[in-house]
């Protein structure tokens, strides 16, 4: 009871972070696509397509596969919210308010075991108000990356149960917060996961040197190995079939050199708050501090932890501060100019483009060194004052920052439309066609239709949808037909029910008809990248359950 308790204080309280969502109108942000988006998505499942990878009206009308690359969890749900009846962009406000809270709610989940009842509260909160993630969701609008973050405390709720020999629950609970959390956005999924191959590997070798390796510290790998498994389906053909489209010419940009987004150390304090973008230097559009408030709680926590490092009562508490200090500070480190070196030379670091990403894993460790504060007081009286203190103090300081620039009132329609799709938004975000697909720079250019219809060939519609389409042709000879559709592994064309290779030039298929009527179908299957990536992940989720039901069977009989 007190755990539910606890859970309805944290949601009550964060009610002033998704206050601007209330109410009518929208706003801007750097990644201004996500109303089409939640739309395209929704399309695709009411399609039947699952798990979502193409989307047809996005890319000017070419189509391209968006969910193939793009962490698609946090848009199953808008999705659906959409496909449900609820209008594109009160969908769209439900997906962010969710994960906004999700935050707050899986943070405290994973405190309260730890630091109880009060401390978790705190700490939650003292997370969720984090400057960053203002500007995570009223500046940049990066949904994926604010909806990973809510899913890496489970992923150390995991560890922690494995640690304290609850091994089944663990490596269940633990799995799952890393698999959402690869799904939910590709860069900071593959971050979390090389931290945590980090972590693993650095406890491995501690517990070699002493002389102490249990058979928790082997459990722990079975998060990771589950975790990648259960996320096969998204990040193994996300990684095989990159090369087909413009998301690795993105990265490798010289707009998105990393060494131009390092975080100047003055910032971490206190930066000029704004709603512009990240510049070479140490003036930058929008603020990177860790904030004043969040800065002096990590250096009291720091000297009550020095203070009080021989109470035996606080042993475990001690072992949390200091873990959790060393794991930011390095992650802190990482985002600093200092070191550049380590980003030269450890591999694949330039695919996380922002060094400055990292922060938000910052806010996570002073999250869980707030709550601490409240711990460390042996009174239940001083805990609830602390508490209260803390709680009050980081929402009257933080809340006001979490507003958007501006709202706008915009009829939801035009948000909907064939225009905003396939040409307004798919400019924002063109990336995922092939390189070799001609990009389209003026409206009345859109594509409309897949054939186009001359005074030589005649095309009639039958079916049309995301993975399927069919058409009857007539031609007036025999001639080459190029179907406006970008191509990319997965499309299969069919003439009269025989399978047809087609010629690829600018990154559209071409097929031959003859004279006469015809009927051409196109499909959209899996590769077998897919299949097998699709097998591991069903595989994974049956091993998975098989393996917490016969633990569970193993702990009722002994």
């Amino acid at each position: 009871m007190k755990r539910i308790i606890g859970l309805i204080f944290v949601i009550v309280l964060s009610f002033w972070s998704i206050q601007s969502l209330i109410g009518p109108g929208y706003f801007p942000m750097h990644d201004d696509t996500q109303v089409a988006r939640v739309i395209v998505m929704g399309k695709a499942l009411e399609n039947g397509q699952f798990p979502v990878r193409w989307v047809s009206d996005l890319g000017y009308g070419y189509g391209y596969p968006l969910y193939n690359f793009y962490g698609p969890l946090p848009y199953y749900i808008g999705g659906s919210l959409f496909r449900m009846g609820m209008d594109s962009v009160m969908a769209t406000k439900w997906m962010f308010g969710i994960g906004i809270v999700l935050a707050a709610v899986t943070m405290y989940l994973f405190l309260f075991p730890i630091l109880g009842f009060l401390s978790a509260i705190t700490g939650s909160i003292i997370f969720l108000y984090a400057p960053y993630h203002a500007v995570e969701i009223y500046i940049r609008g990066s949904v994926g990356e604010y909806w990973a973050i809510a899913f890496v405390p489970i992923i150390l709720y995991g560890i922690w149960q494995v640690f304290n020999n609850k091994r089944t629950v663990g490596i269940c609970i633990g799995a799952i917060g890393l698999a959402a959390t690869i799904v939910s956005h590709t860069i900071l999924g593959s971050v979390t996961t090389g931290l945590l191959i980090f972590f693993l590997v650095i406890n491995s070798i501690v517990k070699v040197i002493i002389k102490k390796v249990g058979r928790n510290d082997w459990y722990l790998w079975l998060i990771l190995l589950f975790g990648l498994s259960l996320s096969a389906f998204f990040w193994l053909p996300a990684f095989v079939e990159m090369r087909y489209t413009g998301v690795s010419a993105m990265i490798t940009s010289s707009s998105t050199v990393f060494s131009d987004h390092f975080v100047c150390t003055s910032q971490l304090w206190n930066a000029p708050w704004g709603y512009g973008g990240s510049a070479s230097g140490c003036v930058d559009g929008m603020s990177f501090k860790i904030g004043k408030l969040q800065s002096t709680l990590v250096l009291v926590a720091l000297l009550v932890f020095f203070i009080n490092r021989h109470v035996k009562r606080l042993k475990r508490i001690h072992a949390i501060v200091l873990c959790t200090v060393l794991c930011t500070a390095f992650i802190l480190f990482l985002m600093l100019p200092y070191s550049s070196i380590l980003w030269n030379i450890v591999p694949l670091t330039r695919f996380v483009q922002y060094p400055w990403r990292l922060l938000t894993f910052v806010t996570l460790g002073i999250g869980i060194m707030g709550g601490s504060l409240v711990a460390f007081w042996k009174a239940p009286i001083i805990r609830f004052l602390v508490a209260a203190g803390l709680v009050s103090l980081t929402i009257v300081v933080n809340a006001k920052l979490f507003v958007p620039q501006y709202v706008y009132l915009r009829d939801t329609a035009e948000f909907e439309s064939n225009s905003e799709l396939s040409y307004t938004r798919s400019r924002i975000s063109d990336e995922y066609l092939p390189q070799e697909v001609p990009k389209i720079f003026n409206q009345n250019d859109v594509i409309q239709e897949t054939i186009t219809t001359t005074p030589t060939l005649g095309v009639k519609e039958i079916t049309k949808r995301d993975t399927y389409q069919k058409y009857e042709l007539t031609s007036a000879y025999k001639q080459s037909v190029i179907l406006k559709i970008a191509y990319f592994p997965g499309w299969i064309i069919y003439i009269n029910g025989k399978k047809t290779s087609p010629s690829i030039a600018q990154g559209l298929p071409s097929v031959i008809v003859s004279e006469g009527s015809s009927i051409i179908e196109l499909l959209f299957v899996n590769t077998p990248v897919r299949v097998i990536a699709n097998s591991i992940s069903m595989i994974s989720i049956v091993l998975l359950f098989g393996f917490y039901i016969w633990k569970k069977d193993q702990n009722l009989m002994s």
